[in-house]
C-alpha cells in the first residue's frame, strides 16, 4: 500500500476522530504521522506495509502534556508474552503487557472505550 494511500484510508476511515493529521514521512511502504484526536490527546502512528500487508506498526497514544498512555507495537523483542511479536507498554516503556490490538482499527477502538 502507497503511504499517500494509506493516509487518505485514515482520513476517510477515521477522519471524525481526528482533530487534525500531521505527516511525519510518507514514502512507498513507510507511513509515520501524528494524529491529533479529538480529546487532546495523540497517537504517533508508524506503519511499514508490503505489498497489501501490514508489516511492522507502532501506535503510541500520548497524553496532552506527551507522557505514554499507552504504545502498541510489534517489534519482535518480547519472545516471553504469548502475544508475541504484539504487545503494549501502558504507562511506561518498562511495564509490556500482550496485546490483542494489532493494528489502528483496533488501536482506535480500544482509545475510544478507554477511561480518559
Amino acid at each position: 500500500m502507497r503511504a499517500t494511500d494509506r493516509l487518505l484510508d485514515i482520513e476517510a476511515q477515521f477522519g471524525n476522530e481526528i482533530e487534525r493529521i500531521v505527516p511525519l514521512e510518507l514514502d512507498d511502504q513507510t507511513i509515520r504521522l501524528i494524529l491529533y484526536l479529538k480529546d487532546g490527546t495523540n497517537l504517533r502512528l508508524t506503519e511499514q506495509w508490503e505489498g497489501g500487508a501490514l508489516q511492522h506498526y507502532s501506535y503510541y497514544w500520548l497524553t496532552v502534556t506527551n507522557a505514554l498512555k499507552i504504545g502498541w507495537d510489534n517489534a519482535p523483542h518480547h519472545t516471553h508474552l504469548e502475544t508475541f511479536p504484539h504487545h503494549k507498554h501502558v504507562g511506561r516503556q518498562d511495564n509490556l503487557q500482550p496485546s490483542a490490538e494489532t493494528d489502528l482499527t483496533d488501536v482506535l477502538a480500544f482509545i475510544r472505550t478507554a477511561d480518559n
